[in-house]
């Protein structure tokens, strides 16, 4: 089990005896190991020493004035590459610039004036501790549902590639296109993963519709196509009330909607539809444009490109089209890898 430190950061050696002390006097912080340095060039110094032997920084508490690196400076250099370490500021009334400097780049857990009253000091870092190991607890959490809805949504997958082959193929490479497009609509990056991983799932409830039907390479019957639109609440019925993200049930329940409202199942328009869904959406149409089916042969990339352009604001989101399509003109090397990925 890794050890906590806390670093105490004073260029006056009286002061970090004064606050070791005070620290030392209950019993909480006995089970902490407490580091002081006089300079913020040796803080960032023991705090690479400690983590590089698998032990960790909740806290670092650095006075404000100290030559060379003060204290906001050194809050934001720790800022750059670890953010998750709870900054404590003991400042002078005069040191409030500084004060709100860190906390517009959101590099300031709170700030303490001196002279500091013991009982707050205390109660202070005791709060930054216990909030690092909440914060941790409900990261590793995350992390586990992380991997179990990921080791589903693969079993998911893979149950559609096993039913049809066209459609396994499909869904590899129009996560790949969704990830492109929500990267250009300005969406995080955290988002942007959420999309790839649940991209696949949009027709998950396939394996619901007969095969027959998947794979007639003729027209199909108006009872037919009303018999292929229910893959969007089996899918729903799959995922149920699971605990996976909404995204993915959104991305399930709505990518068949369109901008005008003339979708399925739910008549959504505009921006009632989520924006994952719309996203998913204009993905999927443009991969089923440029891939072969058994009831049509592939569209070429720029044929594909001006159904898009004729159904913007028909059945996609006017933004998301204008954006997937000036990009995808402008450059060469995204067209090849889209026909590489035909060949899937």
């Amino acid at each position: 089990m890794s050890q906590e430190y806390l670093i105490c950061v004073d260029d006056e050696i009286m002061l970090l005896d004064s606050l070791k002390q005070e620290l030392r006097q209950e019993q909480f912080f006995h089970e902490l190991e407490i580091e002081t340095v006089d300079s913020g060039e040796k803080a960032l110094a023991i705090i690479h020493e400690i983590e590089s032997d698998g032990d960790e920084v909740p806290i670092v508490i650095s006075d404000q004035r100290m030559p060379n690196m003060t204290g906001d400076a050194l809050f934001l250099e720790l800022q750059k590459d670890r953010p998750h370490i709870n900054k404590i500021l003991l400042t002078g009334y005069s040191d409030l610039e500084a004060v709100v400097r860190l906390v517009n780049q959101n590099a300031l857990y709170r700030y303490i004036e001196k002279p500091w009253d013991s009982h707050d000091l205390r109660l202070t870092i005791r709060e930054a501790v216990l909030s690092y190991r909440h914060r941790k607890l409900i990261q590793l959490q995350n992390q586990k549902i992380e991997k179990i809805t990921q080791a589903m949504v693969s079993c998911l997958e893979n149950a559609n590639f096993y039913y049809d082959e066209d459609t396994g193929h499909h869904i590899q490479r129009m996560a790949v296109l969704s990830e492109y497009i929500a990267g250009l609509a300005g969406c995080d990056e955290y988002f942007c993963e959420q999309i790839r991983l649940y991209a696949p799932l949009h027709d998950v409830g396939k394996v619901g519709i007969d095969k027959s039907i998947l794979t007639k390479p003729g027209k199909l019957t108006e009872q037919e196509y009303k018999k292929i639109q229910e893959h969007v609440s089996i899918g729903a019925r799959i995922l149920g009330d699971s605990a996976i993200d909404q995204v993915a049930k959104n991305i399930v329940l709505y990518h068949h909607e369109k901008w005008n409202g003339t979708g399925y199942q739910n008549g959504l328009s505009g921006e009632d539809i989520p924006i994952e869904a719309r996203i998913v959406s204009l993905a999927d149409v443009f991969d089923a444009l440029t891939s072969r089916r058994v009831y049509k042969p592939a569209y070429t990339v720029e044929d594909a490109l001006r159904i898009v352009e004729k159904e913007r604001g028909e059945s996609f989101d006017p933004r998301l089209a204008d954006l997937f399509l000036r990009e995808i003109r402008c450059q060469d090397d995204l067209k090849r890898k889209i026909f590489d990925m035909s060949d899937l």
